[in-house]
């Protein structure tokens, strides 16, 4: 991950505009993906969740929830949202790629606004880890994978599973120096300029936004890099944590074609 604060600034504009929208879908995907093969999570964890969108599908199906993601700004949304829909969710501000190190946040409920679950993400046992939208292609340098799945290994049980998508060298192709309209409405307009270096295989997105308030309108902009994981890459990192690939299929759960933009893996701890 960058060092330069990504999802800060543009934590509110992501949520006014819905782009947590996919998270929850890939949530709901999930369970009905592990539901119709006999399983059903009773504690999940959450990676890079974001402003909460997967983390309340999963309340909202009964699971205790656990939330982790690196920007306080979009936890901050995340808990006013669980609070208005009335769920007890833990939300953790910390590095997706540190989750095997001891974090006493999770042990009071002094940390949060809420009361939180009385275990910490190490040994405690999840049924089921997440990482929707992007978020392991976040993770640039080399090592983050293995480093990502070997803290998620350690908080699953066995039989547990990771699920998580990610962006392909196939999306990455199509980021040519172009720009891309993510939201145009009244009050809000965000836009993208894609670039891709296929040597470094890093995607860049520039993202600029304009927000109206009363008559005067305000701009903001963040700069968010993005690493195509091949696929042998992550097999060899999943392998590495002790995780099984069980399946590797496209959103939706339609098996992954060899160029797909984005594929969703499915392993499972031994």
């Amino acid at each position: 991950m960058a060092d330069t604060p990504i999802y800060h600034a543009y934590a509110a504009v992501y949520d006014a505009i819905g782009q947590g929208r996919f998270s929850a879908q890939q949530a709901e995907w999930a369970l009905g993906w592990l539901a119709a093969r006999g399983a059903r999570p009773a504690r999940v964890l959450d990676l890079a969740c974001g402003t909460g969108d997967a983390a309340l599908v999963f309340a909202a199906a009964g699971c205790a929830v656990v939330g982790a993601d690196r920007a306080a700004p979009m936890l901050e949304i995340a808990r006013g949202k669980a609070r208005d829909a009335g769920h007890d969710i833990a939300f953790l501000q910390c590095d997706i790629r540190e989750l095997n190190i001891e974090n006493e946040e999770l042990r009071s409920s002094e940390s949060t606004d809420q009361p939180t679950f009385q275990f910490s993400i190490l040994h405690s046992q999840f049924d089921l880890a997440t990482c929707f939208y992007d978020s392991v292609n976040y993770l640039v340098e080399d090592g983050d994978l293995a480093r990502l799945f070997a803290g998620a290994a350690a908080a699953l049980r066995p039989g547990g599973h990771l699920i998580f998508d990610i962006n392909t060298a196939a999306e990455y192709a199509t980021w040519d120096e172009r720009d891309m309209v993510t939201y145009d409405g009244r009050d809000c307009m965000v836009y993208n300029r894609l670039s891709y270096e296929r040597d470094t295989r890093l995607g860049t997105g520039e993202i600029a936004w304009f927000v109206r308030e009363i008559e005067r309108w305000w701009r903001g902009g963040e700069t968010h890099t993005e690493r195509a994981w091949g696929d042998a890459e992550v097999l060899a990192a999943l392998d590495g944590a002790g995780l099984a690939l069980i399946a590797r299929l496209a959103p939706g759960g339609a098996p992954a074609v060899d160029d797909a933009p984005r594929v969703v893996y499915v392993a499972r701890r031994s």
